[in-house]
């Protein structure tokens, strides 16, 4: 996986203690006092939702509430455009990202109740092209597996961000992919298995996963603003535009992901007077305007926890342990306490996005935030010190502590560049002329990497991504990105390294890009 994700955790031991992201301090905000609920003032809430923006430089922001069963608390705020003036309302369009996850496990849910499906079928018994590459888990994965991210496999996220466009393709090479653990035996959290049980969600519902969600939930739900392709919500009046905050510290307008080949992991566009129907929905235990919609016990289930989730990495950053003790996912949901009140959450991130959706059910509490920047903390932050308020907790200052923790996160990228820099080994060059690294290369997942010589330089092409290539040291190099423009803005983060292996006969053999082995093809 990405190379700097695996430092982060390393670094803050380094932090001094005053430094740390982990130092949460209760905070003194304005007109804020314990008060019964029904003496709120929501000039609090107002003061740290501007803040937030303001310490994260975010353009915009839109925030839910939901207590008791009413909706207490919808707005919108800053711009939907930096440098533009359209403001921020309940009512503007933003992608949720992997918000998405729950609402295809309650699909799901929905079709338990209607008996087309049980959680532990074998999820190839209702996609006949379902395969994995481990061999136990192809034979047994079901359901179930899929939606608590416990198949044995990686993210693979490339496949659906820069290779294909077509669902099933997507699938069927996500599952020719390496395998990073034995079946069932971790957590981790991949993407494409939840395209997968999208797709059985729109084959039971005689219909794709888009039009299963607007006919078995948007309607219902009166989320009239919702949808699921991101022309649909592009296109829609009063949408956010995404930014990008680069590690430079600039922040650049992004054109919007399109994803809609990812189906039921991750492209629900919605609103924030949407998803607050979502949050009432899910607290009333499936019932919205006194129809059942799912069984309460069924909607339980994507609310239980499948798997114990070993909080390490940018996890840590989600759930502090100072808060946190527990953390599972169900099926589409991470099951956690939260300051000692059991809670289930998810959040959301594209290119330019990031969203947050929390619920402690036994307070009968929902919050859902969502701005138009990343990466931002902005709706980590003020969900949990939403949270904070509404459960008579002391307010904890969490917009420092997630400002420090980006800062430390950022930080480390830069440290372990420079790491890599002295690791580099001087006044070498690669074993051969570069014009014999040229050729085609091929991955069972990952298809095809052409290797060129241009400009004196070696360049990859691979589905819609290239790279120029710098010599590293021996045979390694690193892999800059150059194309497509407009696309590779987010990449600054992520270290690109590329190693070519010869043969026994002096030739090369193999190359090592995406941390997958590429074999090179006969000539």
């Amino acid at each position: 996986m990405i190379r700097y994700l695996l430092v982060a955790v390393c670094l803050f031991a380094a932090v001094p203690p005053k430094a740390r992201a982990f130092d949460v301090q209760p905070v003194d905000f304005p007109f804020l006092r314990p008060l019964p609920f029904s003496f709120w003032d929501f000039r609090p809430v107002d003061f740290i939702v501007q803040r937030a923006l303001e310490a994260f430089a975010t353009p915009g922001a839109a925030v839910a509430i939901v207590k008791d069963g009413r909706v207490i608390y919808l707005k919108g705020f800053g711009v939907r455009e930096k440098g533009q003036r359209d403001p921020v309302t309940p009512d503007t369009i933003f992608p949720i990202a992997s918000c998405t996850k729950a609402f295809t496990a309650t699909a799901l849910a929905m079709l338990v109740d209607d008996g087309k499906l049980n959680w532990d079928d074998k999820v190839r018994d209702h996609l006949d092209f379902f395969r994995l590459a481990d061999e136990l888990a192809d034979r047994d994965v079901t359901i179930r597996d899929l939606l608590c991210h416990r198949t044995g496999m990686p993210r693979h996220d490339y496949l659906w961000s820069a290779l294909t466009t077509d669902t099933q393709e997507l699938i069927r090479r996500w599952g020719r992919g390496r395998p990073s653990s034995s079946f069932r035996s971790r957590w981790e959290y991949a993407n494409v298995p939840f395209t997968a049980a999208g797709m059985i969600v729109g084959k039971w519902n005689n219909r794709d996963w888009a039009d299963a969600m607007k006919t078995r939930i948007f309607e219902p739900l009166g989320m009239s603003r919702s949808s699921c392709t991101w022309k649909d919500g592009f296109t829609a009046e009063n949408h956010a535009s995404g930014h990008y905050y680069g590690l430079d510290q600039t922040i650049t307008p992004v054109k919007w992901d399109e994803i809609d080949h990812t189906g039921g992991a991750g492209s629900i566009n919605s609103t924030a007077r949407d998803m607050a129907a979502w949050l009432q929905f899910q607290l009333n235990g499936g019932k919205y305007d006194r129809r059942q919609l799912v069984t309460t016990r069924s909607l339980l289930e994507t609310r239980t926890a499948q798997m114990l989730v070993k909080v390490e990495g940018p996890l840590i950053g989600f759930f502090p342990p100072i808060v946190t003790r527990f953390t599972h996912y169900g099926l589409g949901w991470f099951v956690h306490d939260y300051r000692g009140f059991n809670c289930v959450s998810h959040g959301g991130t594209l290119t330019g996005f990031r969203s947050q959706c929390m619920l402690v059910p036994e307070r009968n509490l929902g919050v859902f935030v969502v701005c138009n920047l990343r990466p931002s903390y902005v709706p980590e932050a003020v969900a949990k010190c939403l949270l904070d308020m509404f459960l008579g907790l002391s307010v904890e200052d969490w917009i420092s502590f997630y400002k420090n923790y980006q800062t430390v996160f950022d930080f480390s990228i830069v440290a372990e560049r420079k790491k890599r820099d002295a690791n580099r080994k001087p006044q070498t060059q690669p074993s051969l002329p570069l014009r014999s690294y040229v050729g085609t290369y091929t991955e069972p997942a990952y298809d095809r990497a052409e290797v060129v010589f241009e400009n004196d330089h070696l360049r990859i092409r691979w589905g819609k991504l290239e790279f120029r290539l710098e010599h590293y040291h021996y045979d390694t190099f690193t892999a800059i990105p150059i194309a497509p423009k407009d696309e590779i803005i987010a990449l600054d983060r992520t270290t690109f390294e590329v190693l070519f292996r010869l043969g026994s006969n002096g030739e090369v053999e193999t190359m090592k890009f995406l941390e997958q082995d590429f074999r090179r093809a006969k000539k």
